[in-house]
């Protein structure tokens, strides 16, 4: 079965298995004659190129660039090159950037597109599930100057193309990091993915994890484009999860789960959330972290104390009523020092 979720009027999230060929992926168009694909090394190149050949197939002009891997794509001089690339090629804009990766791959092709000609169309393949879930879908693109997502735009694709076939084969870490994502979005928009979760564990259908919570994420993003208010509930587990991710090297959905659990405990302080032992279990039954014992505190807490939430009355967290109603507090000190030794950060 394939769905098609349109997300904030702008583009349409395909969801399904056997979708990567470039007749579905480069959707035909009129006035387009150009796509020029990014990607990262390994895999995704070698879809690219493979799309590509089959767009030259059918007569249209189409070219490949492999960037570097990682967060190492999202630096100034990665998108200075990637422009020139794409001045020598003659794309117009009524052609395409196409970005095949994960999600630091998404985000500096966005950019691109962003920014290229005051933009350009751009249709993102992303070959992670974390990618899928989240960093692909939303129009948030970006690039790192010294601090994360320091430099960035709104630009949203036309087309997210999501092949659930492509995911299933991911080895295990790589979907942990998903799950934790996926996750996320039933804890703050849809109980019933939290209670797959809890029913199916690891075994839980890829497909359908990935349809829930892209429905979720458009729905917010839907009601809130610019990230002015409620947007902010897709941070859940965030706030005190960049701060272990940076402080103790843990990966990004390892930490968000850290983030969740201390999140969690927050908002048992702060909005009588009861089911904190229960979104603790799920996360841990999906293997991922629910502590980070260990880990510098102070350093924890001078990474907390620069987030962008923080003022004067405290830390502004997403915290959970219950699973699938969450709101914003302000967290004071004591609150926060309750969070993370809950994840045990003294």
């Amino acid at each position: 079965m394939v769905e098609v979720l349109r997300v904030a009027g702008a583009t349409d999230v395909v969801v399904g298995r056997g979708l990567l060929s470039a007749s579905l992926v480069v959707e035909e168009r009129p006035g387009r004659r150009r796509a020029a694909f990014f990607c990262q090394p390994g895999e995704p190149a070698r879809l690219s190129r493979r799309l590509a050949r089959e767009l030259q197939a059918a007569g249209m002009a189409s070219a490949v660039r492999v960037l570097p891997d990682g967060e190492a794509a999202k630096t100034i001089e990665v998108a200075a090159a990637a422009y020139a690339w794409l001045a020598g090629l003659g794309l117009t804009r009524e052609d395409t950037v196409v970005g095949v990766g994960g999600g630091a791959l998404t985000d500096v092709a966005g950019f691109v597109a962003a920014t290229f000609l005051r933009g350009v169309e751009a249709i993102l393949v992303p070959t992670t599930l974390l990618g899928a879930v989240d960093a692909a879908i939303g129009g948030k693109t970006a690039l790192n100057l010294g601090a994360k997502n320091l430099v960035g735009a709104f630009h949203h694709p036309s087309r997210v193309i999501v092949d659930a076939d492509l995911l299933d084969g991911l080895p295990l870490d790589l979907r942990r990091e998903g799950w934790a994502e996926a996750l996320k979005a039933g804890l703050v928009g849809d109980p019933g993915l939290v209670a797959m979760f809890e029913r199916d564990g690891t075994h839980t259908d890829l497909a359908e994890v990935v349809r829930r919570a892209v429905a979720v994420k458009a729905a917010i993003v839907g009601r809130d484009p610019r990230d002015h208010g409620e947007r902010a509930h897709l941070n859940y587990g965030h706030t005190i999860g960049h701060a272990v991710e940076v402080a103790g090297g843990l990966s990004h959905g390892a930490a968000v789960a850290v983030g969740m659990v201390a999140a969690g405990r927050a908002g048992a302080e702060l909005a009588g959330f009861a089911e904190e032992a229960r979104q603790r279990e799920v996360i841990a039954s999906l293997g991922l972290p629910v502590a980070a014992p260990g880990l510098d505190g102070a350093e924890a807490r001078r990474l907390i104390g620069q987030d962008k939430k923080r003022s004067g009355a405290g830390l502004r967290m997403v915290v959970l009523e219950v699973i699938g109603r969450p709101r914003l507090e302000m967290a004071p000190t004591a609150t926060v020092s309750s969070a993370l030794a809950a994840v045990g950060i003294s």
